[in-house]
């Protein structure tokens, strides 16, 4: 199982969006896929399940139990889905008290939860991703001691290219204090608009700047992501055969040949 954990700092960048479609789309695609809301604002969570389910939900059977060592049967935390072969582990406020400020800080046992949970789970699954909160704190950190790789959603703004550079730092500080195997797996840029020519700059400067390690593929602004998720579906549901679906099936495949490359360079 390849574990890719979706960070930036700044809030509203896709991140949530992004984990939810690409899910939908790799299973729908055949691989067996769990994604993990590690985020205690649950939005992925709701965008699947409702916002009633943030509240209904017993904290006991969600990512919580795992980050606060309540010692979780794998199986009592993860839920299936309405896409066959995708199942979540979901996320909601009772996380928030495992979102310290320092978890570097904390015993090894208690940085490495989540990726022991993952681990006992990993002969199910194909891919693992993992929806983190826009903060620098323990769930996001946790995320990343179980993470093979990163993805950063952002922006082609100011706004939303900011979180950069700290996200280059976190990565290099959880490579040396817990996961060496950490990588990059590439900056994505989200609410791509080609008639702003704004977007088209920041694209050409990140490009420039960062080379092969901007995806190709760019996820628009449209409103077919935010009525999918109105509807509690991935995209590749809603409305399969649209222009959305197919860049979100783009960026699937983007992501497992880009997956499949540091494994062989790793290798090697």
């Amino acid at each position: 199982m390849q574990t890719v954990t979706f960070l930036n700092q700044k809030g509203g960048v896709g991140k949530s969006s992004c984990t939810h479609h690409l899910g939908g789309a790799l299973a729908l695609s055949g691989r067996r896929v769990l994604i993990v809301d590690a985020d205690p604002q649950g939005s992925l969570t709701q965008g699947l399940f409702g916002p009633e389910a943030i509240h209904a939900i017993d904290p006991a059977v969600t990512v919580s139990a795992v980050l606060r060592g309540e010692d979780p049967f794998p199986a009592s935390v993860v839920h299936p889905t309405v896409v066959s072969g995708l199942d979540l582990i979901p996320g909601g406020p009772a996380s928030q008290k495992a979102n310290v400020l320092e978890p570097w800080a904390l015993d090894c046992t208690a940085q490495l939860r989540l990726a022991s949970v993952l681990g006992e789970l990993a002969p199910r699954y194909d891919v693992c991703l993992i929806d983190c909160p826009p903060t620098f704190q323990g769930c996001s950190w946790a995320a990343l001691a179980a993470s093979d790789a990163v993805v950063v959603p952002l922006q082609p703004e100011d706004y939303g290219a900011q979180g950069i550079s700290g996200v280059q730092g976190w990565m290099a500080d959880a490579r040396e204090a817990i996961n060496p195997r950490l990588r990059l797996a590439g900056y994505l840029i989200t609410m791509w608009n080609s008639r702003l020519s704004i977007h088209q700059l920041y694209d050409e400067l990140l490009r420039s700047t960062y080379g092969a390690d901007v995806f190709s593929t760019k996820v628009p602004y449209a409103a077919d992501f935010k009525e999918a998720i109105a509807k509690r579906v991935p995209i590749g549901i809603y409305k399969p055969k649209g222009a959305s679906a197919k860049v979100i099936k783009a960026l699937g495949d983007e992501l497992l040949a880009r997956l499949d490359r540091s494994v062989g360079e790793e290798a090697a």
